[in-house]
């Protein structure tokens, strides 16, 4: 089978295809990986795994890659599976005799920049050539309803995502002179993070009179915006703008707490990779983040309040409700099991 994907840069859906393909092979499946563009940081990854990587098409223009696509289809006899928008549309000109599965890993439009309708119009047409569309979280398949992106329901099933665990030993207490602590997060530095408010809540934080510092990993167009901020809330130099790593749990490792601000998440596999690293969570109640942390989850904040997030991040100072957050996490991490995943996406291509 072949799986098309826009990149194979790190970030949440390269990382997931990672772990399927993964698991995909340990089942005896033969696995093909296309991409679009840019650097292909994961490409020793997969051919570590013995997956066949296609680099012809990361050198065509959009307008002449679904013509190098049909070339390897027709070469390798595959299921399709596109991931991500561009992918969906390249993929959308392969001969209807192969089977296209796609995936929805966010709850944005399909065309985000673009006019809504245009957008609907195009998320239906990928759909009408589809087999099945696999939402990676129920908030995805309700935002594919809402906005009439995909008209046949029928189509749409709900597959969340799988984990790996590494098994990193569990910081169930923090250390007694935790006078500092360590706050954290891994993302990009777009809007849809809303980073302001994690920085206000810091700010708020100190402001308290709790000694911290907050590293925050990624890259993004809103970095140099998000560094004066920092200044003008007068944390500058105790806020760390990280950029790209290759060891996120190894990051993971050395915080106390992990936060995530977003204002929506189609998923959040990061919340997964947090709680094999045993660092406790404060997010935003949004979206697929309740999914995956559990409704009742003490640690979701209001979105975009700066407030509830450093309350909630202050409560963690308390060793007893530390623990019972570690708990709770240790528990809803093994509910995304990678295997179980593996099983229900190859019953979407055979069954």
């Amino acid at each position: 089978m072949l799986h098309l994907i826009t990149t194979i840069k790190r970030g949440g859906a390269e990382n997931q295809l990672l772990i399927l393909v993964r698991e995909q092979i340990k089942l005896g499946l033969e696995v093909h990986i296309a991409f679009l563009k840019e650097d292909p940081e994961l490409l020793p990854d997969f051919e570590a795994l013995g997956a066949h990587v296609h680099s012809a098409l990361s050198t065509r223009s959009i307008f002449t890659q679904p013509l190098q696509l049909r070339k390897i289809v027709c070469w390798n006899n595959p299921v399709i599976h596109a991931h991500l928008p561009r992918a969906e549309l390249v993929a959308l000109f392969t001969p209807k005799k192969f089977k296209l599965i796609v995936s929805r890993h966010n709850t944005e439009p399909f065309f985000p920049k673009g006019p809504r309708i245009i957008s609907v119009l195009l998320s239906n047409l990928v759909s009408l050539r589809s087999n099945s569309v696999i939402a990676i979280s129920e908030a995805v398949k309700r935002e594919l309803l809402d906005s009439n992106e995909i008209s046949n329901t029928s189509k749409i099933q709900v597959v969340p995502y799988g984990y790996e665990q590494k098994e990193i030993k569990s910081q169930i207490i923090m250390k007694e002179d935790a006078g500092l602590l360590k706050l954290g997060t891994i993302s990009r530095l777009t809007a849809q993070k809303d980073l302001p408010t994690m920085l206000r809540a810091f700010a708020e934080v100190k402001k308290m009179g709790q000694g911290a510092t907050l590293s925050i990993v990624g890259e993004g167009d809103l970095e140099s915006t998000l560094k004066i901020s920092a200044k003008s809330m007068g944390v500058a130099k105790e806020v760390s703008f990280v950029g790209r790593i290759n060891n996120p749990l190894e990051f993971l490792g050395t915080l106390d707490i992990f936060l995530l601000t977003s204002i929506y998440e189609g998923f959040g596999l990061v919340l997964l990779e947090a709680m094999d690293a045993g660092v406790p969570i404060v997010a935003s109640r949004t979206s697929a983040i309740p999914e995956v942390l559990g409704s009742d989850f003490p640690g979701l904040c209001e979105p975009g309040d700066h407030l509830d997030f450093a309350r909630k991040m202050l409560m963690l100072n308390d060793p007893i409700y530390r623990s019972r957050v570690l708990e709770i996490q240790r528990l809803r991490l093994n509910m995304f099991s990678a295997s179980q995943m593996a099983k229900a996406i190859n019953n979407s291509y055979f069954g």
